[in-house]
C-alpha cells in the first residue's frame, strides 16, 4: 500500500478560496486583514466545499482521516438533524474516459465520537482508470487526509480540468453549507462544481452567514470571481437589518468588482410558511426587501446584479400531487430532493448569465 498527502502533486486540492497562502484546509483567512465574527471565524474550519481531485490506474483506494477536535453547532448536536456521513465523512465520485462524474460510495460505521477513521472506498480484482474527485465533509474540520492506493497504482494529474479559472462563490447560511445533504456531494455548491466544471467555494456559515460587512471585505479579496451568489435572509434578525447589512455588503463588494455578476437568492418558500401565515408574512417580508435592492442598484446603473426566486422554476405538483412540500428536514433545510431541484433552477440561470 502507499499512501499520499494530497498536499502534494499530483493532487489537486479545490475550493478553500485561500489555500495557496494559508496551505490550510480552511474556507477563511488564517489572518484576515478585517477582523471577522468569530463564529464564522470557528465554522471557517468545517472544509465544505473542499475538493481533491486526482486520476489514478488502481485496484484499491483508501482513505486516513484526522478530523478536527473543534466542530461547531450540528457535530456537537446528536441526533438525526443532520446525517453523520454530511458532517464526518468524504464521498467519492469517480469518472471514466472523460465522463461525468458517477457518485461510487463513502465511509460508514464510524461514530460522532471518532476523531480518526480509515476506509476502504475502491477494491477490484483488476486495475482500473478513473478520474477521482473526493469531497470534503460539510460540517466538520479535517486535519489530515492521506490517500492509500496498492503498489502498482499509477498516479497523476486529473484528466478532467476545470473549464477556466474563473470560480462560482456562494454565501450564505446552512442551506448553503450543506444542511440537511445527506453527504458532501449532494451539496448546492458541489453539484455546482460537477456540473458547470468550475472550482466553487462554499462560504455557507450556518446560522452565522448575515450579510456582514467584515466578510463582504473578505469576500472581495477573491479573484476570478465567475459570479457571486448570496442568499442570507435566514439569518438576519429582521428586514431592517436584511436591508441596511445587505446594502453596506454589496456597496464594500462592487467597490472591488464593479462587473461581477450578483446573484441575490431569497429563500424558496416552503410547507411551514404555508401552513403558518405569520412566517409566509415575514418570508415574503425579506423577498421584498431584496427585491427593491436589485431594483435599486439596477436604476442606478448595476446591470449585473440579479434576483432568482427558484419558487417560479420548480414544478410544484406531480400528477396532481404536492411536491414542493417534500423537498425539506425541518420546513427550511433542504434534504436531498431540495437541494437537486433547487440547485437545477440555479445551474440553469447560470449557464445562461455566463
Amino acid at each position: 500500500m502507499k499512501w499520499y498527502n494530497p498536499q502534494t502533486e499530483p493532487f489537486l486540492i479545490s475550493g478553500f478560496p485561500f489555500y495557496e497562502t494559508d496551505r490550510t484546509y480552511r474556507r477563511m483567512p488564517l489572518h484576515p486583514a478585517h477582523p471577522i465574527p468569530e463564529a464564522v471565524d470557528g465554522l471557517a474550519n468545517e472544509t465544505a466545499g473542499g475538493q481533491i481531485r486526482f486520476h489514478g490506474k488502481l485496484k484499491t483506494l483508501s482513505i486516513q482521516v484526522s478530523l478536527a477536535s473543534k466542530p461547531l453547532h450540528f457535530c456537537k448536536i446528536p441526533g438525526a438533524h443532520l446525517s453523520l456521513t454530511a458532517k464526518s465523512a468524504f464521498d467519492l465520485y469517480v469518472a471514466r474516459d472523460g465522463g461525468e462524474y458517477i457518485f461510487s460510495g463513502l465511509p460508514t460505521r464510524f461514530t460522532t465520537e471518532d476523531r480518526f477513521y480509515e476506509k476502504v472506498l475502491i477494491d477490484l480484482p483488476e486495475a482500473e482508470e478513473f478520474d477521482i474527485l473526493l469531497n470534503f465533509p460539510l460540517y466538520n474540520a479535517v486535519d489530515k487526509i492521506l490517500i492509500g492506493v496498492d503498489d502498482e497504482a499509477e498516479i497523476s494529474e486529473s484528466h478532467k480540468k476545470f473549464v477556466d479559472d474563473k470560480k462560482i462563490v456562494i454565501y450564505g447560511g446552512s442551506i448553503q453549507q450543506g444542511a440537511c445533504a445527506s453527504r458532501p456531494g449532494m451539496s448546492d455548491a458541489n453539484m455546482l462544481s460537477r456540473w458547470l466544471n468550475r472550482e466553487v467555494y462554499n462560504l455557507g456559515f450556518n446560522s452565522s452567514g448575515k450579510a456582514e460587512p467584515e466578510i463582504a471585505h473578505v469576500i472581495s479579496q477573491i479573484e476570478n470571481v465567475a459570479a457571486l451568489i448570496i442568499s442570507t435572509e435566514g439569518n438576519c434578525p429582521d428586514c431592517e437589518w436584511l436591508d441596511e447589512k445587505l446594502r453596506q455588503f454589496l456597496k464594500i463588494y462592487r467597490e472591488k468588482h464593479p462587473e461581477t455578476p450578483i446573484i441575490l437568492m431569497p429563500f424558496v418558500v416552503g410547507g411551514t410558511d404555508m401552513l403558518n401565515p405569520v412566517k409566509l408574512k415575514d418570508r415574503m417580508a425579506r423577498r421584498a426587501v431584496q427585491q427593491k435592492v436589485v431594483e435599486d442598484l439596477r436604476a442606478a446603473g448595476d446591470e449585473n446584479i440579479h434576483l432568482l426566486l427558484r419558487d417560479e422554476y420548480l414544478e410544484a405538483e406531480f400528477d396532481g400531487h404536492p411536491i414542493l412540500h417534500e423537498a425539506t428536514v425541518d420546513g427550511l433545510h433542504y434534504t436531498d430532493l431540495g437541494y437537486f431541484w433547487s440547485t437545477q433552477v440555479l445551474y440553469q440561470f447560470l449557464k445562461k448569465l455566463l
